[in-house]
């Protein structure tokens, strides 16, 4: 009995080390994005088509694949056997979203564009158990 005591206690302490370490990466790159988003924040996007015939821009692409650590695993392992929302993989989505977005931009900005028309974000789930998610970005970077 003592035994199991200590391996269940030894897997507790490891679990709890691992989701600190897991929240404080997954912390640190939303910092990261925030400041990134600052920065580019001058290049606008947007979904729709071209407004005017006399745009040319030219097709800008990006992609980010992002897995979640083993916490929001068991977590959404949890949530998805009494059903609903899988909140633990909505801030993974979201992170991919963001960055995606940002590398988007950041090539836009390296081309000398203002603008982006025409964004279309594709989300697919990758690994046999939708441990990792990739976010495929793409648009029309405008010129002036």
């Amino acid at each position: 009995m003592d035994a199991f005591i200590l391996k269940v206690l030894i897997f507790v302490v490891l679990f709890c080390i691992g989701w600190g370490f897991g929240r404080h990466a997954e912390q640190k790159h939303l910092r990261e994005l925030e400041e990134q988003e600052r920065r580019l924040a001058h290049i606008r996007v947007d979904n729709n088509r071209f407004k005017t015939s006399t745009q040319t821009g030219q097709m800008i692409s990006s992609n980010v694949v992002i897995s979640h650590d083993y916490f929001k695993y068991v977590i959404a392992n949890i949530q998805n056997f009494f059903g609903g929302r899988l909140t633990s993989y909505e801030s993974v989505v979201e992170r991919a979203r963001r960055e995606a977005l940002v590398r988007l931009k950041q090539e836009a900005e390296n081309m000398g564009a203002t603008h982006i028309m025409g964004l279309r974000l594709s989300t697919t789930e990758l690994g046999m158990h939708g441990g990792m998610v990739e976010v495929f970005a793409y648009g029309t970077a405008i010129q002036g």
